[in-house]
């Protein structure tokens, strides 16, 4: 873990050293020295934001609590509870019915002898109930095929939803180092504007010593407020990127964003192209929906073909039936029945359709295949990019350590020429930005490498397992 030092210690330090040495200025009071050192002093000695979010209470929020995650989540119960004995046609049906009726009739009636028969409003009643069982005990093994396309579609579900909570976890890490990022650039400004501010202080006492001009004061001035614009805006860039980190954790619209991250940025310097592409080829979770998806479609052929195959289905049935009648011959009627069968059914000749549909799902198999091929050859490009890239940024990571060595050192120099009076404020506010400039390249530098890193682990399916 790098750690950054801040030029504003160092600038005060020396700025404290200039007071005493500058002939003209040993009659500053030393109060003033006081004064220039405060606000570097009272930023190092504030204690740690006692509201610190952590990275592994951050993903773990953001798994618990992210709608996305929980989405994806429910779309794999769905995907889960699909695959059954009963969906797959594994199990006989068993309907139920039953009946009531009730009859009013006036009739008269005549017969051969010549006698006659009138009855008014003669009620009769029906019953009945009644349960029947169907089991399809053959059709061309279908159901086998029916379990085992359920089965891929709840894998490629599973893995569509690894993969979408590996996302999430990435952009939740990306998003707690670029608060890092912003936090730590914030605090490099606000020492910056602090350092500007006893620059102008100094500055306006040397012109009232008759030492420095009001141009030297004019520009001290334009640099202040340079750098405390610059600084008000790294702090909406901060407020900016805590807002998107609490929509990531799912964190209310009026969270709060007055809470501190941990500052350091660590990336891990010991990945290595070759295992991390045999992991890609086993984990990612692209490859494996593709590879699931054709494993799908082979078992939908399997489907198709039992088309050709007739169907065997084994029925029972049982009936229970009541008949009252106040007229008529009968009066009262009950009856119990019990049947039982078997039937089979074979489809002749439907338009060819079943030719239409195995050739189809020949096509989407031939495609799927292609689709698996296709995503393994742009997981390793994308592989390979991304560890390129990851390897590029550790360079630059020990490029930008060894500059801001460098323009530490040039400070050092700077400061003590400024002490001798041979160069101006102005050209130690060149060397001085240098240096912030260095710092910032750095932290940039660094929260590149770490995006790098989590994308590698993103792609090869390791990241759930390392966060």
């Amino acid at each position: 873990m790098i750690r950054l030092p801040t030029c504003g210690s160092r600038i005060t330090n020396h700025f404290s050293r200039v007071l005493y040495m500058i002939p003209i200025l040993r009659l500053v009071p030393v109060l003033l020295v006081g004064a220039m050192l405060a606000p570097s002093l009272v930023q190092a000695q504030q204690p740690a934001p006692r509201d610190t979010l952590r990275l592994d209470a951050a993903v773990q929020r953001a798994l618990d609590d992210n709608r996305q995650a929980r989405i994806a989540r429910r779309e794999t119960d769905i995907a889960e509870n699909n695959v059954s004995l009963g969906n797959a046609g594994f199990l006989p049906t068993l309907s139920g019915q039953a009946n009531y009726s009730q009859t009013r009739s006036n009739s008269e009636q005549v017969f051969l002898s010549g006698e006659t028969q009138s009855t008014d409003g003669a009620t009769s009643t029906q019953s009945g109930a009644g349960a029947d069982l169907r089991w399809t005990v053959f059709d061309g093994l279908r159901p086998f095929a029916t379990y085992d396309r359920l089965g891929a579609q709840r894998d490629r579900q599973a893995a569509a939803t690894e993969e979408q909570v590996e996302t999430l976890v990435a952009d939740v890490i990306e998003g707690y180092y670029d608060v890092a990022r912003q936090q730590q650039q914030l605090e490099v400004l606000r020492e910056t504007v602090a350092i500007s501010r006893e620059r102008l202080r100094i500055v306006e006492l040397r012109r009232d010593l008759g030492s420095a001009s009001d141009l030297e004061v004019r520009q001290a001035r334009v640099d202040l407020n340079a750098d405390s614009t610059e600084a008000l805006r790294q702090a909406v860039a901060l407020t900016n990127a805590k807002n998107q980190l609490n929509q990531l954790l799912a964190r209310p619209e009026n969270a709060s964003t007055r809470y501190a991250v941990a500052p350091a940025i660590e990336v891990d310097t010991s990945l290595q192209y070759t295992s991390t592409q045999q992991t890609a080829l086993q984990e990612s979770p692209a490859l494996a929906q593709a590879r699931e998806a054709l494993q799908a479609v082979r078992a939908e052929q399997r489907e198709l073909r039992a088309d050709f195959f007739p169907t065997v289905d084994l029925t029972a049935g049982l009936s229970y039936s009541q008949l009252n009648a106040e007229s008529g011959f009968v009066q009262e009627n009950t009856s119990t029945e019990f049947t039982y069968g078997v039937s089979l059914t074979l489809d002749l000749f439907n338009g060819l359709n079943r030719w239409r549909r195995t050739q189809n799902a020949e096509v989407r198999a031939t495609n799927a295949r292609l689709a698996v091929e296709d995503v393994r050859s742009r997981l390793v490009t994308e592989l390979t990019n991304a560890y390129e890239r990851y390897q590029n940024r550790l360079r630059l990571v020990d490029l930008e350590r060894q500059n801001l060595e460098a323009v530490r050192a040039n400070v050092d120099v700077a400061l003590e020429q400024f002490e001798q009076g041979t160069i101006t404020s102005v050209e130690l506010r060149e060397v001085q930005e240098q240096f912030i400039q260095a710092e910032s390249r750095l932290l940039t530098v660094r929260f590149e490498a770490k995006q790098a890193e989590v994308e590698l682990l993103r792609l090869s399916g390791q990241l759930l397992d390392r966060y």
